[in-house]
This record gives C-alpha cells, sequence and structure tokens, in this order.
C-alpha cells in the first residue's frame, strides 16, 4: 500500500507562523525564558480567540 502525506490547509497555524517570524524577540518576558513556549502562543492566540466571534 502506497501512502502520499500532503500538507493540509491550516490558515489559523500559517498566521501564527508569520506573527512567530515577525517578533523583535524570542519571548514575552517570562523569568528563565527558553525560546518559543506555551505563553508565547498563548499571547498571539488568545486575543485572537476573544475577538474572533465580534468580527461577525
Amino acid at each position: 500500500m502506497q501512502l502520499n502525506r500532503t500538507i493540509g490547509h491550516a490558515p489559523r497555524t500559517e498566521a501564527l507562523v508569520r506573527d512567530v517570524a515577525n517578533l523583535p524577540g524570542p519571548c514575552v518576558g517570562c523569568a528563565g525564558c527558553q525560546g518559543i513556549c506555551e505563553a508565547l502562543f498563548d499571547a498571539i492566540l488568545i486575543p485572537d480567540i476573544i475577538l474572533r466571534d465580534r468580527h461577525t
């Protein structure tokens, strides 16, 4: 059996990658920063999640 894997369409993930790439530094200022972490993803995604329903 042959299986082909393709990249799925994920516009929110693509937007997240663009936001992370455009950051001026590697973190959001946590003590002991070790780079990209859950706090960084939360800082980027939560405002969009909260405001998503208000755009309609």
